[in-house]
Protein backbone atom coordinates (compact mmCIF):
# COMPACT_ATOMS: atom_id res chain seq x y z
CA UNK A 1 0.00 0.00 0.00
CA UNK A 2 1.18 3.47 -0.95
CA UNK A 3 2.60 5.70 2.21
CA UNK A 4 1.12 8.76 0.28
CA UNK A 5 -2.71 8.71 -0.86
CA UNK A 6 -3.28 8.75 -4.19
CA UNK A 7 -5.09 12.28 -5.60
CA UNK A 8 -7.81 12.26 -7.56
CA UNK A 9 -7.15 14.71 -10.80
CA UNK A 10 -10.63 15.38 -10.60
CA UNK A 11 -10.22 16.98 -7.73
CA UNK A 12 -7.14 18.72 -8.04
CA UNK A 13 -6.61 20.30 -11.41
CA UNK A 14 -2.92 21.40 -10.86
CA UNK A 15 -1.97 17.53 -10.70
CA UNK A 16 -4.60 16.46 -13.69
CA UNK A 17 -2.81 19.07 -15.61
CA UNK A 18 0.57 17.66 -14.46
CA UNK A 19 -0.75 14.00 -15.21
CA UNK A 20 -2.05 15.06 -18.64
CA UNK A 21 1.67 15.96 -19.61
CA UNK A 22 2.89 12.91 -17.98
CA UNK A 23 0.82 10.45 -20.01
CA UNK A 24 1.41 12.10 -23.64
CA UNK A 25 4.36 10.74 -22.97
CA UNK A 26 4.18 7.27 -21.90
CA UNK A 27 0.12 6.65 -22.00
CA UNK A 28 -0.57 6.23 -18.88
CA UNK A 29 1.16 7.18 -15.54
CA UNK A 30 2.06 4.42 -12.96
CA UNK A 31 0.93 4.54 -9.46
CA UNK A 32 5.07 5.55 -8.97
CA UNK A 33 4.47 8.70 -10.86
CA UNK A 34 1.00 8.87 -9.51
CA UNK A 35 2.41 8.78 -5.46
CA UNK A 36 4.69 11.87 -6.68
CA UNK A 37 1.59 14.20 -8.05
CA UNK A 38 1.74 15.96 -4.19
CA UNK A 39 4.57 17.99 -5.82
CA UNK A 40 2.77 18.49 -9.92
CA UNK A 41 5.69 20.47 -10.90
CA UNK A 42 8.21 18.25 -9.67
CA UNK A 43 6.33 15.13 -11.25
CA UNK A 44 6.36 16.95 -14.78
CA UNK A 45 10.08 18.08 -14.66
CA UNK A 46 11.14 14.31 -13.06
CA UNK A 47 8.44 12.59 -15.96
CA UNK A 48 10.19 14.98 -18.62
CA UNK A 49 13.77 13.45 -18.10
CA UNK A 50 12.14 9.60 -17.70
CA UNK A 51 10.76 10.84 -20.70
CA UNK A 52 14.01 11.62 -22.38
CA UNK A 53 15.94 8.37 -21.08
CA UNK A 54 12.82 6.33 -22.16
CA UNK A 55 11.94 7.31 -25.58
CA UNK A 56 14.55 9.99 -27.22
CA UNK A 57 18.38 8.62 -26.02
CA UNK A 58 20.70 7.39 -28.33
CA UNK A 59 21.04 3.68 -26.10
CA UNK A 60 19.08 0.77 -28.16
CA UNK A 61 16.03 -0.54 -25.42
CA UNK A 62 18.48 -3.36 -25.37
CA UNK A 63 21.52 -1.06 -23.56
CA UNK A 64 18.32 1.05 -21.74
CA UNK A 65 17.40 -2.15 -20.13
CA UNK A 66 20.60 -3.20 -19.29
CA UNK A 67 21.16 0.12 -17.37
CA UNK A 68 17.77 0.33 -15.37
CA UNK A 69 17.40 -3.82 -14.67
CA UNK A 70 21.05 -2.89 -12.87
CA UNK A 71 20.55 0.11 -11.19
CA UNK A 72 16.63 -0.63 -10.12
CA UNK A 73 17.85 -4.31 -9.02
CA UNK A 74 16.79 -3.89 -5.16
CA UNK A 75 13.31 -2.66 -6.03
CA UNK A 76 10.36 -4.86 -6.90
CA UNK A 77 8.34 -2.32 -8.11
CA UNK A 78 11.14 -1.51 -10.73
CA UNK A 79 11.91 -5.42 -11.56
CA UNK A 80 7.80 -5.91 -12.54
CA UNK A 81 8.13 -3.49 -14.89
CA UNK A 82 11.92 -3.49 -16.07
CA UNK A 83 11.89 -7.51 -15.99
CA UNK A 84 9.35 -7.62 -18.77
CA UNK A 85 11.33 -4.88 -21.17
CA UNK A 86 14.97 -6.09 -20.42
CA UNK A 87 13.15 -9.58 -22.04
CA UNK A 88 11.35 -7.98 -24.47
CA UNK A 89 14.79 -6.13 -25.83
CA UNK A 90 16.43 -9.30 -25.97
CA UNK A 91 17.99 -9.81 -22.93
CA UNK A 92 17.76 -13.47 -21.27
CA UNK A 93 16.07 -14.76 -18.07
CA UNK A 94 19.91 -16.19 -16.54
CA UNK A 95 21.23 -12.76 -17.50
CA UNK A 96 18.77 -10.94 -15.84
CA UNK A 97 18.78 -12.98 -13.07
CA UNK A 98 22.66 -12.65 -12.95
CA UNK A 99 22.32 -8.52 -13.42
CA UNK A 100 19.62 -8.63 -10.31
CA UNK A 101 22.56 -10.30 -8.08
CA UNK A 102 25.16 -7.22 -9.41
CA UNK A 103 26.92 -9.09 -11.28
CA UNK A 104 27.71 -8.87 -15.51
CA UNK A 105 26.59 -11.86 -17.13
CA UNK A 106 29.37 -13.61 -18.79
CA UNK A 107 27.13 -14.32 -21.74
CA UNK A 108 27.40 -10.52 -22.57
CA UNK A 109 29.13 -9.54 -25.62
CA UNK A 110 32.21 -6.94 -24.50
CA UNK A 111 30.30 -4.02 -25.35
CA UNK A 112 27.49 -4.99 -23.28
CA UNK A 113 30.07 -5.95 -20.47
CA UNK A 114 31.08 -2.73 -20.42
CA UNK A 115 27.91 -1.07 -20.27
CA UNK A 116 26.59 -3.87 -17.28
CA UNK A 117 29.81 -2.73 -15.42
CA UNK A 118 29.41 1.17 -15.80
CA UNK A 119 26.15 1.05 -14.62
CA UNK A 120 26.57 -0.91 -11.58
CA UNK A 121 29.95 1.08 -10.64
CA UNK A 122 27.33 4.09 -11.30
CA UNK A 123 25.35 3.37 -8.76
CA UNK A 124 27.51 3.16 -6.08
CA UNK A 125 28.99 5.42 -3.53
CA UNK A 126 32.34 5.11 -5.13
CA UNK A 127 30.99 5.91 -8.87
CA UNK A 128 32.63 4.77 -12.03
CA UNK A 129 36.47 4.06 -12.25
CA UNK A 130 38.69 5.47 -14.82
CA UNK A 131 39.24 1.85 -15.99
CA UNK A 132 35.32 0.91 -16.68
CA UNK A 133 35.02 4.64 -18.23
CA UNK A 134 37.53 3.89 -20.38
CA UNK A 135 36.66 0.57 -21.67
CA UNK A 136 32.95 2.18 -21.98
CA UNK A 137 34.78 4.55 -24.74
CA UNK A 138 35.69 2.03 -26.85
CA UNK A 139 32.40 1.02 -27.13
CA UNK A 140 30.07 4.32 -26.90
CA UNK A 141 30.11 7.83 -28.10
CA UNK A 142 30.34 10.86 -25.50
CA UNK A 143 26.78 11.16 -26.48
CA UNK A 144 26.02 7.15 -25.81
CA UNK A 145 27.51 8.02 -22.54
CA UNK A 146 25.88 10.53 -21.12
CA UNK A 147 22.83 9.27 -22.11
CA UNK A 148 23.62 6.35 -20.17
CA UNK A 149 24.46 8.43 -17.06
CA UNK A 150 21.56 10.30 -17.66
CA UNK A 151 19.85 6.82 -17.87
CA UNK A 152 20.88 5.70 -14.61
CA UNK A 153 21.00 8.90 -11.99
CA UNK A 154 17.20 8.84 -13.55
CA UNK A 155 16.66 5.32 -12.39
CA UNK A 156 18.43 5.56 -9.39
CA UNK A 157 16.42 8.95 -8.16
CA UNK A 158 13.02 6.51 -9.15
CA UNK A 159 14.45 3.60 -6.98
CA UNK A 160 15.09 5.92 -4.20
CA UNK A 161 11.61 7.61 -4.81
CA UNK A 162 10.71 4.00 -4.66
CA UNK A 163 12.24 2.50 -1.36
CA UNK A 164 10.57 6.09 0.70
CA UNK A 165 7.35 6.60 -0.83
CA UNK A 166 6.61 2.13 -1.61
CA UNK A 167 3.54 2.70 -4.11
CA UNK A 168 0.99 0.03 -4.77
CA UNK A 169 2.86 -2.20 -7.94
CA UNK A 170 0.52 -1.53 -11.14
CA UNK A 171 -1.83 -4.56 -12.11
CA UNK A 172 -0.42 -7.16 -14.80
CA UNK A 173 -2.79 -5.23 -17.34
CA UNK A 174 -1.23 -1.97 -16.80
CA UNK A 175 2.32 -3.34 -17.30
CA UNK A 176 1.42 -5.14 -20.43
CA UNK A 177 0.12 -2.32 -21.84
CA UNK A 178 3.37 -0.54 -20.74
CA UNK A 179 5.47 -3.19 -23.11
CA UNK A 180 2.99 -2.61 -25.75
CA UNK A 181 3.86 1.24 -25.50
CA UNK A 182 7.39 0.60 -25.66
CA UNK A 183 7.28 -1.85 -28.01
CA UNK A 184 5.51 0.46 -30.78
CA UNK A 185 8.08 3.50 -29.29
CA UNK A 186 11.39 1.31 -29.47
CA UNK A 187 9.86 0.51 -33.23
CA UNK A 188 9.23 3.64 -34.26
Amino acid sequence: MSRLPLLDEAKDPEFAEALADVEKSRGKASNALRSMGHAPEALKRFASVGDYVRYHSALTARQREIVIVITGRGYEYAMLHHVPLALQAGIDAKEIEAMRKGEVPATFSEADQALAQYALEFSTPSSVSDQTFSKLKQFMSPREITDVSFNAAYYVAFALMLAAMDPTPDSAEYVQAGLAWQLKADQS
